[in-house]
Order: C-alpha cells, then structure tokens, then sequence
C-alpha cells in the first residue's frame, strides 16, 4: 500500500510582498520560515492522535526539507516508513479510518497564515 504524505504549498509570494510592502526575498525568506513551523506544528499534532500500539508508526511521521520553487514554497511530512500507515489514515473494509495525518493538516493551514502575517509585520 502506498505511503500516507502530504504536501502544504503555498503560491503566491508577488501576492504577498506587494500586499505588506517587502521585497520578493524576504517573502520568500519569511514564507519558507512559516512553511517550517506549520510542518513541525503538523507532525506533531499527526504524533500527538495517531493510534499508538508499538510507536513506530508514530515515530515514523516525518517531516522533509521545505522545497522552494520559484513563487511556490511546498512542505512535507509522511508516514511513509510504515507499510500500514495509510490502512490506519482511510481504513479498510475490515477496520474503521483512524485519520491522523488529514486532521493535522487542516489543524496547521490556519497557522501557516497566521505565522507568515505575525512574521511580515514583527
């Protein structure tokens, strides 16, 4: 079965620096900052609801290098060292969806926007 993973990306930084009056480069430095504590915020939320038997799942969300990409800034966080972790995020048709990952993501986009504005204007 495929790895549970998602990706946060946010597009826009023209957007951004000409809305708080602050050149492209410390959009995207402050954006890739933001991008790094939403991430960390998110695993440890995932880590914080994910069902815990043995831990390993839970040991093995993991967060991967924020990528910067022209006006795009992209996060990562998996569960993909373990082989079972998305039958515990959807479920089967034998076991009920646990979903740990899809909550922590939700749980971290509205402090991605509020962390890039507390840093612009700080």
């Amino acid at each position: 079965m495929a790895s549970v993973g998602f990706d946060i990306k946010f597009d826009g930084l023209e957007r951004l620096y000409e809305q708080f009056d602050v050149s492209k480069e410390k959009a995207r430095n402050v954006t890739a900052t933001a991008m790094k504590a939403t991430i960390a915020k998110a695993q440890q939320t995932a880590q914080s609801i994910v069902p815990v038997r043995t831990g390993y799942l839970r040991q093995n969300i993991v967060v991967k290098p924020v990528k910067i990409s022209g006006d795009t800034i992209t996060g990562e966080f998996v569960a993909s060292q373990a082989d079972y972790a998305s039958y515990v995020e959807y479920g089967t048709y034998k076991m009920r969806a646990q979903p740990y990952m899809r909550p922590a993501v939700a749980d971290a986009q509205p402090f991605f926007y509020s962390k890039v504005e507390l840093l612009l204007k700080g």
